[in-house]
């Protein structure tokens, strides 16, 4: 079975302040303001983990090697992550 991979979905301006990053979509080069998408510490991380394909065990080694969290707590996390930007259709998963 091969393992799940993600990668940033095109099409976001970023804005990065302190640890949290403000995300919002561009439709027809026009910010679309009613659908900010706000990240804290972690999904910062993890979003710019994404400019490149990664794959979900490669996730949980760079969380456990910057984070002081346990594995389960890395699973957890990222998994809580990637279901709230899949929906938000911030990440993509890529075979």
């Amino acid at each position: 079975m091969k393992e799940r991979c993600f990668k940033q979905q095109d099409g976001f301006v970023e804005q990065t302040i302190d640890s949290e990053t403000i995300l919002v979509p561009l439709v027809n080069s026009v910010a679309q303001m009613n659908e900010v998408i706000t990240l804290n510490e972690l999904g910062t991380f993890i979003y710019h983990l994404l400019e490149k394909q990664k794959s979900f065990s490669e996730l949980v080694e760079e969380i456990l090697n910057t984070f002081e969290v346990d594995r389960q707590e890395a699973v957890d996390d990222l998994n809580s992550f990637l279901i709230k930007a899949l929906g938000k259709k911030i990440i993509f998963e890529q075979n």
